[in-house]
């Protein structure tokens, strides 16, 4: 496959991912739910399109310190594992979270974390869009940055599967009293 068509397909993916989780977050209920899991399997996807990449790069130069690669490659494979876990845990509790059973701070975090994720997308998209990308891979500082979200989003993840493991909700409302 020639390299501009490669990269034109790990661009297209990573907007893609922008654009279904624009629109989960424009919508409510099974919408926007299925659009969250189109969303992380679409960045999943461009994580492991571009993981080839920079995975291809370290082979050809066979100088990289083990601390450049762990650097490279880290932040990838922490948004990885949290896009996954998220798809899991859609996938997990879909029935409850169609149905709205619950807490309120599993929107608040999952909007969190929604966000984060959209930051590392923009954040990826204009690293693979510079002209060095395809011999130097992602920049240092780039990286860090990438590395500092992508623990972020993780504690975020975290906490929205411990409030949809432990703080599910029956559906029960207290009825507002009139006075």
């Amino acid at each position: 496959m020639p390299k501009e068509l490669y990269a034109a397909f790990y661009k297209g993916t990573i907007i893609t991912s922008g654009i279904a989780f624009m629109l989960g977050m424009g919508t409510t209920g099974v919408t926007s739910l299925s659009s969250f899991q189109v969303g992380y399997g679409f960045f999943i996807l461009s994580i492991m399109l571009i993981l080839i990449i920079i995975l291809n790069n370290i082979m050809t130069k066979n100088t990289d310190s083990m601390s450049n690669i762990i650097i490279n490659i880290l932040p990838f494979a922490i948004m990885m594992s949290v896009a996954g876990s998220l798809m899991y845990f859609s996938m997990k509790y879909y029935e409850i979270i169609k149905e709205g059973r619950v807490s309120s701070g599993y929107n608040a975090f999952n909007n969190v974390t929604i966000y984060l994720l959209i930051i590392q997308l923009f954040t990826i998209y204009s690293a693979v869009s510079d002209a060095n990308f395809d011999k130097n891979g992602v920049q240092k500082i780039t990286s860090g940055a990438l590395l500092l979200m992508a623990v972020l989003s993780g504690i975020s993840t975290n906490i929205t599967r411990v409030i949809l493991k432990y703080f599910t909700t029956d559906g029960f409302e207290v009825p507002i009293l009139k006075i």
